[in-house]
């Protein structure tokens, strides 16, 4: 459990409409597409589906919710589970991934994270 607490998000914010900006406790920006978050969905059920799939990849459903003005994949919101990850709700209706503090940061695709993977 340390080790996720190596990195805290201070700052969540939409960074234009299809992708979302971290900053880190250390400084660090991290800029993430809502399709790559939706498609990396840590929770059981995603799990399996990506290891079924022959491309490695979520079939994720082409209908969103009445009501929904886009058809791009987007969270409706972003809730704190407690003091290190997030749950993230999608407009395509799914709810039940866990983000950690330290797997979010494990996605950054930056030229900096990328070496240190």
């Amino acid at each position: 459990m340390e080790e996720s607490l190596q990195y805290r998000p201070e700052e969540i914010t939409e960074f234009s409409d299809t992708a979302l900006m971290i900053l880190w406790s250390d400084g660090h920006q991290s800029i993430y597409l809502y399709e790559d978050l939706r498609q990396e969905c840590p929770c059981a059920t995603c799990r399996q589906l990506r290891k079924n799939s022959k491309t490695g990849k979520l079939p994720l459903k082409k209908t969103i919710p009445l009501g929904t003005k886009t058809t791009k994949v987007k969270p409706l919101s972003i809730d704190p589970v407690g003091q290190y990850a997030y749950k993230f709700t999608w407009n395509d209706k799914h709810d039940t991934g866990i983000y950690t503090y330290q797997f979010l940061r494990n996605l950054c695709s930056c030229e900096a994270c990328l070496p240190e993977r």
